[in-house]
């Protein structure tokens, strides 16, 4: 067996002529989406035209990021199955859970009401233009730090193919996905989407392919596997990895916390039916649940046949694994699959914080009465600063892939408490949702920085969010809730209007956001 740096072999022609013609396929694009996208509305969720097939593309592509094909693998390379039955049982469910528990309602919402971000919906609900800048701020913080994790991904990617500085890397990919975004907002970023999902699922195809060849056939791996690396094939997987605490809450973490993913519920508010909404809903977890088998299976049966590899190296396993088993210009059309799999999550997390900053913020917080047109110069203004944020993190990389992801992901995953009481319980108050995910987020960053021992064996996000729930419900019943009228809307008539429509598309209302407290 051979050590990871004799693998990495730079061959630059084949990357550079294949990244670019995909480059300036997604400028294309973007180019394209842009004719149609003449208002905040357009720029923000599409307004709300996305069909079946976009919606699909777009959820499932958001879904899967940089981490997917780089982190994860290693994750499983390191680990072997244990670690592949949490997350593949976790992304074949991220889109049923949010539809089932929250989708149609915000689809609904969102067109009778004009949401058009979460915090729309959080402000509305709780009266509060105060849970509005709360949510805006802490909501750009962790995107803008996962944004960076896919920028990361890209500069590895660049650096194994070429043997250039990972920066340059970092750089073209921020700038190729801030200016389709700038020019097409959520419609430029969805559209791309359908290419980059296609070319996610035959990466992951060719890939799981490639390494039971390379690994000598499946009989042959699994051989292996119990001679060399026995805690590969069982639980709770290598150096006691994933305990049934560490399991339990990985899995819900995975598919019950992205309901409080910005990007994924936002892309309910595109959608133009409900109809379309389940199909985009099956499609998605169709492709999900397929490319995610492969891929990380893949990271397994590489355990096998390349040695040596630990913490950021891991990283560079699928790469690794293409790059010496593929004729040079097929590996990197592959590896552009992996160069996708950031883009289509950094497009989808850009268009979100610039919503932050030019819908939740700006529009109305500062200046609710800016025209249309300020209003989509500004989002174009702020997608570049913000783009150049997340590149400024990609260059300093200031941890694995996965791990500022799933950093990232559990401090948004906190705020599912006030959207699910919100939704469900009409004693749910402002007050009570404002400290409480003050609360739990400073409880989730003290756990995972410094005390993980106070999580007993589980996800900080896991312990954080119960607590932040118990902290909603008791200052909830002592404080005053929501006017009748706020209640009625989102509750009884909205019922009534779920009713009346069945799975027809609703037509978009001229209805303004109820007025702010």
């Amino acid at each position: 067996m051979t050590d990871a740096p004799i693998l990495v072999q730079p061959d630059p022609g084949p990357f550079y002529v294949t990244l670019a013609i995909f480059f300036l396929i997604m400028l294309g694009i973007g180019w394209y989406a842009t004719r149609q996208t003449k208002s905040l509305s357009d720029f923000l969720v599409m307004g709300g035209k996305a069909g079946a097939v976009v919606g699909g593309f777009a959820y499932f592509a958001s879904q899967y990021s940089m981490s997917t094909f780089m982190g994860v693998p290693a994750m499983t390379y390191g680990t072997g199955f244990a670690g592949m039955s949490i997350s593949v049982p976790g992304l074949a469910f991220s889109m049923i859970v949010p539809a089932l528990f929250v989708g149609r309602k915000l689809m609904l919402m969102g067109r009778q009401y004009g949401f058009m971000t979460m915090t729309d919906y959080l402000s509305d609900r709780y009266e509060s233009n105060a849970i509005r800048g709360v949510h805006a701020v802490m909501m750009l913080a962790f995107v803008i730090a996962m944004m960076g994790a896919q920028t990361v991904g890209a500069g590895v990617i660049f650096n194994v193919f070429t043997g250039g500085p990972e920066w340059v890397g970092v750089v073209a990919m921020g700038i190729v996905v801030t200016i389709y975004c700038i020019a097409g907002g959520m419609r430029g970023a969805m559209m791309t989407d359908v290419l980059q999902g296609a070319l996610m699922v035959i990466t992951a195809v060719v890939t799981f392919v490639v390494t039971v060849h390379m690994g000598g056939g499946m009989e042959t791996i699994t051989a292996k596997l119990a001679a060399d690396s026995p805690a590969h094939l069982t639980f709770p997987g290598a150096k006691d990895n994933f305990p049934w605490a560490t399991y339990m809450s990985m899995i819900v973490m995975w598919s019950f916390f992205t309901i409080g993913q910005p990007t994924l519920f936002t892309k309910f508010f595109t959608m133009n039916s409900y109809r379309t909404m389940f199909k985009a809903v099956i499609l998605g977890t169709m492709g999900m649940l397929f490319s995610a088998t492969l891929i990380e299976w893949s990271g397994v049966n590489a355990s096998t046949f390349i040695h040596g590899l630990s913490g950021k190296q891991a990283d560079f396993i699928v790469p690794m694994v293409l790059q010496q088993s593929l004729h040079p210009f097929l590996a990197a059309l592959l590896i552009t699959g992996i160069v996708s799999a950031g883009m289509s999550t950094i497009s989808a997390l850009l268009v979100v914080a610039t919503g932050g900053v030019t819908r939740d913020l700006y529009q109305n917080l500062l200046h609710p009465q800016a025209s249309q047109e300020r209003l989509l110069r500004l989002s174009r203004w702020m997608t570049v600063v913000l783009g150049m944020l997340a590149v400024v993190i990609g260059i300093e990389k200031p941890a694995g892939i996965f791990a500022l992801i799933r950093f990232a992901f559990g401090g948004l995953g906190i705020w599912v408490a006030p959207v699910i009481l919100g939704m469900y319980w009409k004693r749910a108050t402002r007050t009570g949702a404002i400290s409480a995910v003050i609360l739990g987020e400073i409880l989730y960053v003290v756990m995972v920085i410094w005390h993980k021992e106070w999580a007993f064996g589980f996800d900080p996000l896991i312990v954080s969010w119960c607590y932040t729930m118990i902290v909603m419900v008791g200052v909830s019943l002592v404080t005053r809730k929501a006017s009748q009228a706020t209640l009625d809307r989102h509750f009884d008539k909205l019922r009534h209007a779920e009713r009346a429509l069945g799975k027809q598309p609703v037509a978009p209302s001229r209805m303004a956001s109820a007025t702010q407290a």
